[in-house]
């Protein structure tokens, strides 16, 4: 999913957002995006079968209320089709109270193309305040939390990711540098937080994306 590598796009969209309090006259923006990356850089995890394309769509509206559509391509599945892709549609509401961002979302999560893959569904709450970053994601069976850190154009993100089976839990590391306003890298160092001791850690991983120059 879209929100997966780090909480940027949550503190971004607090960030943009006009407090509650707006006045009900408030207008309203619909905003592009597109983007080209080596891998699916997923929570600490290559989730997908070679570079990708991904876009999507964002309506906002500056009382705080927003929604969104986002689309990826390449990712890992069936070899019989070489893969899937990914569609996402998310709504919530964002703002900032004394410098402190919030952002609370509903999110389903689509696998069009993966054979027995199911529709996921999550509720995430992202908080914001001074470069610092706290994100919670609840989905069926599992939780996902979020450490965030944003220093000049570098970011730092460490992720939990805590399931009900056996052996699914697993933590990230990632080191995110921006280029420039297109252009960014990505180091993920994975761990298997359950495996035993005998079992090799999962590799580190490099990303790099680069944004689209797209008409709003």
């Amino acid at each position: 999913m879209k929100l997966t590598t780090n909480l940027k796009a949550i503190t971004a969209a607090a960030v943009l957002a006009i407090p509650a309090l707006a006045p009900i006259s408030a207008q309203a923006e619909l905003g592009y995006n597109a983007s080209v990356a080596s891998m699916y850089l997923w929570r600490g995890t290559d989730a997908s079968n070679g570079p990708t394309i991904s876009g999507g769509a964002d309506y906002s509206h500056s009382s705080g209320a927003y929604a969104s559509t986002w689309v990826s391509s390449g990712l890992a599945g069936d070899p019989a089709t070489g893969g899937g892709y990914e569609v996402d549609v998310w709504f919530g509401y964002a703002g900032e109270v004394s410098g402190l961002s919030y952002d609370l979302s509903y999110w389903n999560i689509d696998y069009p193309q993966v054979i027995g893959a199911d529709s996921i569904n999550e509720t995430s709450l992202g908080l914001g305040y001074a470069g610092a970053s706290l994100g919670l994601v609840s989905g069926d069976g599992y939780t996902y939390t979020t450490l965030g850190y944003e220093l000049g154009d570098f970011g730092f993100t460490y992720g939990m990711n805590a399931t009900d089976a056996v052996g699914g839990d697993t933590s990230h590391f990632d080191v995110s540098y921006a280029a420039s306003k297109e252009l960014s890298f990505t180091v993920s160092f994975p761990s298997d937080d359950d495996a035993a001791s005998t079992d090799l850690a999962p590799a580190t991983l490099f990303m790099m994306s680069y944004s689209l120059p797209i008409s709003e």
